[in-house]
C-alpha cells in the first residue's frame, strides 16, 4: 500500500506525476515518455577531517497542507534531517523552500536535483566510479540555448555531449566548461526533451552556488556547486534555500523556457530613450586601428548611429577609468568631435576585473583570492598555459572594492557623460573550485550579480537616463540593466554563414526577454556578408548595433545597399521594450534540428489591445506568400514591415516598408499616398502610387533599385 501521495499536475497537453514514495517523477504526453528522474535533493558534504560523504534524501512522511502544497520530511542517512515545501501551480512544480540540519558540523560541497547512489549492479555498469552517485535525468535530449558554437548550437541528443558541464549562469569557462561567451546567459535553467514536449528546471532565486547542468553519457542533473570543503561554510549545521527549483513545461524548447520565465514578475518599464542605435569601436580596435577621428568620419558618412561606443582598451587599463592618452593623444579633442558630428558616447567596462589594484588603493583583501590567501588571475579563455593579460578580480565583500566600484563609476559619469555604460565579462570570473567572494552570501551566481548592481546603483545615481548595456534572458536579473547586447557574434563561429544562422537564433531566444520589457540591440559580427539579414531580424527585435570595423576578414566592407538598409531601420525603427513575437515561418528546433525564424513579427500590447507592430518577412520561391495572421499582406522577397504610431500595421496612419531583396510586395487598404525614399538626398522623397481601384498597393524592387532606395512609406487616409 502506497502511504504517501503522488504529486499530479496536467498542463499543455501533458500529465506530470511524482510517485513520491519511490521518488520518481514522469513528464509524458498521450503515454510517451518527455521527461524523467528523481526530483530530491541530494548532496556531496565534507566533515571536519576533510572525509567526503554523499547523501540523498529519503521521504520520511509527507504532509498535505492544501490542494496544492505539501510539506515534504526528508532524512539524510545518519547525517541529518530537513524539509520541503512543495507547491503545485497551473503552470507546473515550485519547491518553495528546503531546510537541512546537519548532526555534525557538515561543509557542503555541492547540492544536486537529479542524482542517485548507485547500487551495486550499477557500480558494476558505469563508466566511472570517481564518484558513488549517478546522475538520473532522462529524456530525448537537452535545449541549452546558443551554448554550442561553430556553427551556434542550442540542441543536442541526449548521448552528443558525454560527461560535460554546461554552465547555466556566469561562470562558463571558468567551470571548465563550453566557450560560447556571454549571450544569452545567464539563463539560470535548463530544458530536457524532445519531439513530444520539453521540461525546462532552474531556481527561482539567484543561487549562492555556480549552477551548471551536469551530464553524465546519456543522463544529466543540476548542480549547485559550492566547495565548503575549501571555504568557510556560514552555518556547519544548519542550511536554508529559498526557491531551489521550480519546473515547467510546453511543446517545444522555446514554451518552455517561455513557461519557466513567465512565472517571474515583469521588470520595470526601460525608456524608449535607452534604446539607442550604434556603432561599436571593437571591430577597429581588435584590428589595432585607434584613430577615433578616421573610425567619426566613417560612421558619419555610412552608418550613422545615436553613439559611438568606445570599447576595451579606452583605458589604460581594465577598470581604471582613465582614458589611455599614449594610445588616443588627442583622447578629449576626437570624443569633442564625436558629439559635434552628432554622437553620443557609450564606454565599455569590465564587471570585475583589474589590473593594477595596488594603483587604486585596493590590496589582496579586495581582490577574489586562491585558497593560498594569493589573488586569483583571469582571462576570457581560462588558459593558464598560453594565455595573455591576465586580470585580478574584484571581491565585493570587501568595502574598499565596493566604493572604487561606485567611485570609479561616478567618475566616468560625471567626467565623460556617457549615453550608456557596456559591461562585459561578467563571465570572466573564476568559479568556486579555485575562488569565492568572502561573504558567504555574494557565493555563486551572486557575484556576479552583485558587480552589475553595484556598478548600476552607482551609474544611475550619477545619471538617472544612463543605459546599461549587459546580457542575459533571465528575468531575475533585468532590474539591474536596461538594454540587452546579442553581444558580437565572434562565438558564433568564424564565417559570414556561421554568424548568420547564430544571429537568427539569438534573435529568437531574445523574444524570452523581449516579454518581460527589455530592450533589445542586435549588434552583428565580424563579417559585412551578415548584415542584411541581421537588419532584417533587427526590424522585429529593437535597434541596430554594429561592431564592425572597415573592411572584414576578407576585405569586404560596407555596400551601398546594406547602408541604406542601415539608414532605414535607423530612421523607422519600433522605439520601445516589451513586446510577444508571432511566428509566421518559423522552426523552434529539435534534437535533430537547430530553430530557425523565417518570417516573423513583433506584437505590442497598448491600451490592452494587442497589436502587430514589426514584421520581418522572407519568401523566395513559388506564388506570393500570404500569411492567415496577416490578412491583407502578399510578398516575394524580402521586406520589413514596421508601424510608425502605436497602432496595428494594418490600421497606422504611416506604414514603414524596407525591401531586403528584390521582390513585390502587395498591402490592401486605402492609402493616399506611397512615398518613395532614395539616397540621392536621404531627405528627398516623392510619391509614387496611391491604392488601386480594388484597394491595393503594391511595390516592387529590382537588384539596381537596392541600390538606390531606401524604402516606401505608406501613409494611410
Amino acid at each position: 500500500m502506497n502511504l504517501l501521495p503522488d504529486i499530479k499536475i496536467a498542463a499543455q497537453q501533458m500529465l506530470f506525476c511524482w510517485n513520491t514514495e519511490k521518488d520518481r517523477a514522469v513528464l509524458e504526453r498521450d503515454g510517451r515518455m518527455v521527461w524523467q528522474g528523481s526530483l530530491l535533493p541530494s548532496f556531496e558534504l565534507s566533515d571536519e577531517k576533510g572525509q567526503l560523504y554523499y547523501t540523498d534524501a529519503i521521504i520520511s512522511n509527507v504532509t498535505v497542507l492544501s490542494d496544492s502544497c505539501y510539506e515534504i520530511a526528508l532524512e539524510f542517512d545518519e547525517l541529518g534531517r530537513g524539509s520541503l515545501q512543495v507547491d503545485t501551480e497551473a503552470w507546473g512544480i515550485r519547491f518553495s523552500s528546503l531546510e537541512v540540519s546537519w548532526y555534525q558540523p557538515t561543509s557542503i560541497v555541492a547540492l544536486y536535483f537529479g542524482t542517485k547512489r548507485m547500487t551495486d549492479m550499477q557500480l558494476r555498469a558505469a563508466p566511472s566510479l570517481a564518484k558513488p552517485f549517478w546522475p538520473n535525468w532522462k529524456a530525448e535530449g537537452y535545449c541549452l540555448p546558443c551554448a554550442g558554437t561553430n556553427p551556434t548550437r542550442s540542441f543536442w541528443r541526449f548521448f552528443d555531449m558525454g560527461d560535460s558541464l554546461l554552465p547555466l549562469g556566469s561562470f562558463g569557462d571558468a567551470m571548465g566548461t563550453l566557450y560560447a561567451a556571454a549571450y544569452p546567459r545567464p539563463l539560470y535553467a535548463a530544458a530536457m526533451g524532445g519531439g513530444d514536449g520539453w521540461l525546462s528546471l532552474g531556481p527561482g532565486t539567484i543561487p549562492d552556488a555556480a549552477l551548471s547542468l551536469q551530464l553524465k553519457s546519456a543522463t544529466a542533473c543540476l548542480q549547485y556547486l559550492y566547495r565548503e570543503d575549501l571555504w568557510e561554510a556560514p552555518d556547519l549545521l544548519h542550511r536554508s534555500w529559498s526557491e531551489p527549483l521550480r519546473l515547467a513545461w510546453g511543446i517545444n524548447g522555446f514554451d518552455a523556457y517561455d513557461r519557466l520565465y513567465q512565472t517571474f514578475p515583469v521588470s520595470g518599464s526601460k525608456s524608449p530613450n535607452q534604446a539607442k542605435s550604434f556603432v561599436c569601436t571593437w571591430g577597429d580596435f581588435k584590428e589595432g586601428q585607434f584613430d577615433l577621428r578616421t573610425i567619426t568620419e566613417r560612421v558619419s558618412r555610412l552608418a550613422p548611429a545615436d553613439m559611438i561606443v568606445l570599447d576595451e582598451y579606452w583605458e589604460t587599463c581594465d577598470s581604471s577609468g582613465i582614458p589611455d592618452y599614449n594610445r588616443f593623444p588627442e583622447f578629449d579633442r576626437d570624443i569633442a568631435h564625436m558629439r559635434a558630428e552628432g554622437f553620443e558616447i557609450a564606454l565599455w567596462q569590465s564587471i570585475g576585473w583589474i589590473d593594477q589594484p595596488e594603483a587604486f588603493g585596493l590590496s589582496d583583501g579586495d581582490l577574489l583570492c586562491g585558497k593560498d590567501g594569493k589573488p586569483r588571475l583571469w582571462r576570457w579563455s581560462g588558459d593558464p598555459i598560453y594565455g595573455e593579460s591576465y586580470h585580478y578580480c574584484l571581491d565585493p565583500s570587501s568595502e574598499r572594492t565596493r566604493s572604487f566600484l561606485t567611485e570609479r563609476t561616478r567618475s566616468i559619469v560625471s567626467r565623460l557623460n556617457p549615453a550608456a555604460l557596456k559591461l562585459d565579462f561578467g563571465y570572466g570570473l573564476p568559479g568556486p573550485d579555485v575562488s569565492v567572494p568572502r561573504c558567504p552570501e555574494l557565493r555563486g551566481e551572486r557575484l556576479c550579480s552583485e558587480l552589475l548592481k553595484i556598478i548600476t546603483d552607482a551609474a544611475k545615481e550619477a545619471k538617472p537616463d544612463i543605459a546599461i548595456i549587459y546580457y542575459g534572458l533571465h528575468p531575475l536579473l533585468h532590474d539591474h540593466f536596461d538594454v540587452i547586447n546579442i553581444d558580437d557574434l565572434g562565438d558564433a563561429g568564424d564565417s559570414a554563414e556561421y554568424e548568420a544562422l547564430g544571429h537568427n537564433q539569438r534573435c529568437m531566444w531574445s523574444a524570452l526577454a523581449a516579454r518581460h520589457g527589455m530592450l533589445i540591440n542586435t549588434s552583428t559580427g565580424y563579417y559585412w556578408e551578415t548584415l542584411k539579414q541581421i537588419l532584417l531580424n533587427t526590424a522585429v527585435v529593437g535597434t541596430n548595433g554594429l561592431t564592425l570595423g572597415a573592411a572584414d576578414r576578407t576585405g569586404k566592407a560596407m555596400t551601398e545597399s546594406q547602408r541604406l538598409r542601415w539608414l532605414a531601420l535607423g530612421k523607422w525603427r519600433r522605439p520601445g521594450s516589451g513586446w510577444s513575437p508571432l511566428w509566421l515561418d518559423a522552426d523552434f528546433g529539435d534534437v535533430s534540428r537547430e530553430p530557425v525564424i523565417r518570417s516573423w513579427g513583433r506584437v505590442e500590447s497598448h491600451q490592452g489591445v494587442d497589436r502587430i507592430t514589426a514584421l520581418a518577412l522572407r519568401h523566395h520561391s513559388g506564388d506570393e506568400m500570404v500569411f492567415p495572421q496577416l490578412s491583407g499582406i502578399r510578398f516575394t522577397g524580402e521586406w520589413a514591415l514596421i508601424a510608425q504610431d502605436n497602432e496595428d500595421i494594418r490600421q497606422c496612419s504611416e506604414l514603414a516598408c524596407i525591401p531586403f531583396t528584390p521582390g513585390v510586395l502587395t498591402i490592401e487598404g486605402d492609402f493616399a499616398a506611397v512615398i518613395e525614399f532614395r539616397h540621392i538626398e536621404e531627405s528627398e522623397a516623392r510619391k509614387v502610387l496611391t491604392s488601386d481601384p480594388s484597394g491595393n498597393v503594391t511595390v516592387s524592387i529590382s537588384r539596381d533599385e537596392l541600390n538606390e532606395i531606401i524604402g516606401f512609406m505608406f501613409v494611410r487616409q
